[in-house]
């Protein structure tokens, strides 16, 4: 099992590299903060955690769109960094998953997927461990130099040795987009660029 998540992992390392020499347009990094919850996360993290309230989820994400901007749909491959702190009542687990994901887009809309083959809890690697998450959200694309996007997005984690996958983490945030070449997304966005219009398109 190890050697085809290896296998799995290495093609999409280099499909990932492929696409940044292939790139369609000018990468963006995005820093993402939000709210949110842990579930039944006491197998994958290996932590007795008990109920849990609301904490933190936070990302770092670089992506790079493997199609034209132009087009109504595209697509965005990148890595999202994905950081969970929540108090729980016996123990606060930090959990950290370096993601490789997609994002297809269309319109002001879009919808990602990742999968981590590790997972660290307290900075500790657990061994056999990965985790997975889907994501959608609204972009509000105020000027090329700037974006937000409100995102919610569900992680699951699957602990060494199998089993049922838990639910570590449920985020409901928002996301900071700062594209690598503005004028690029400029040219291709004019028009959908709120800013451009007083304040932000909210009033003309």
């Amino acid at each position: 099992m190890e050697s085809v998540r290896r296998l799995f992992l290495t093609r999409i390392l280099l499909l990932f590299f492929c696409a940044m020499k292939l790139a369609a347009a000018s990468p963006y990094v995005e820093i993402g903060t939000g709210m949110g919850s842990i579930s039944n996360a006491d197998p994958l993290t290996q932590l007795s955690i008990g109920p849990t309230g609301l904490g933190f989820v936070g990302s770092l994400n670089f992506y790079v769109p493997i199609t034209p901007l132009r087009n109504v749909v595209h697509l965005d491959l990148g890595l999202q960094n994905r950081f969970t702190s929540v108090a729980g009542e016996f123990e606060a687990p930090h959990i950290i998953t370096p993601n490789i994901a997609m994002r297809v887009e269309f319109w002001r809309f879009y919808a990602g997927a990742g999968y981590a083959p590790k997972v660290l809890v307290n900075l500790k690697p657990q061994q056999g461990a990965y985790s997975y998450f889907f994501e959608g959200g609204v972009i509000w694309r105020i000027v090329p130099e700037f974006q937000i996007c409100a995102t919610m997005a569900l992680e699951y984690g699957r602990p060494s040795g199998g089993g049922i996958s838990p639910s570590p983490s449920t985020e409901y945030g928002l996301r900071f987009r700062f594209p690598l070449d503005p004028k690029e997304y400029a040219s291709a966005r004019s028009a959908d660029f709120d800013g451009h219009r007083y304040p932000f398109g909210i009033m003309k």
